[in-house]
């Protein structure tokens, strides 16, 4: 990647940890892709992706849960190291197979979302800006956060002459009462669940959900 110029924002640093290095690099291009001003740097497992945190931070972590086995046994035991060495990043978890309480295990460690495999990287860079957006994270990624309106492909006239909000599916007007109320607690779940009368595995379910509908229109 050419250097940035001095007069331009440095490009928001990713960390991607995964032992398929095929997936890795495919992933990767496409995060940078999506995201524009990005650079991501990918480790083959979590002791090498442990090192690289101990020698630089790291605006966004992502992990692939079976790639962190060599750091630890427990799932919930590596996320949490690595989370711990990349204090302040945006951390997310990928998995091929998302239950309730995997997903529940490495969030309770301190990963900031649990998302299930495959993924296509426009998908994941449209999660992750909501994430960032829905943590107070948005300053980590910087300029590598387009508008959502330009991410939909909207023109810009568009969205000036628009006089009102669009009527959202139902689903997405939940999911965002759902989210807002997980940012309001810092990301606790359990807190959220509580105040919204759910409970914790209701959310996770709802999120594994649209998740795959968000997957769905971004094959479209």
């Amino acid at each position: 990647m050419p250097p940035v110029p001095a007069n331009r924002p440095h490009p928001a640093r990713f960390l991607l940890i995964d032992a398929d290095a095929v997936d890795a690099a495919q992933l990767a291009a496409g995060l940078e892709a999506q995201l524009g001003l990005a650079a991501v740097t990918v480790a083959a497992n979590g002791r090498l992706g442990a090192d690289i945190l101990r020698e630089r931070a790291v605006d966004v972590l992502i992990m692939d849960v079976m790639s962190l086995l060599d750091l630890s046994p427990i799932p919930g035991e590596a996320v949490s190291r690595l989370v711990k060495l990349a204090e302040g990043a945006l951390a997310v978890a990928l998995s091929n197979a998302v239950s309730v309480s995997a997903a529940v295990e490495v969030m309770r460690a301190g990963a900031h979302d649990c998302i299930a495999r495959p993924i296509a990287p426009e998908v994941l860079a449209r999660q992750l800006a909501g994430l960032a957006r829905r943590h107070g994270k948005s300053h980590l990624l910087g300029s590598a956060l387009r508008p959502a309106e330009l991410q939909a492909g909207v023109p810009l006239p568009a969205r000036r002459m628009a006089s009102r909000q669009p009527i959202l599916p139902m689903w997405q007007q939940e999911q965002r009462i759902i989210e807002d109320a997980i940012a309001s607690f810092s990301g606790n779940v359990a807190l959220a669940a509580a105040a919204l009368e759910l409970s914790p595995s209701t959310i996770y379910r709802k999120r594994q959900a649209w998740a795959e509908m968000e997957g769905k229109k971004g094959a479209a």
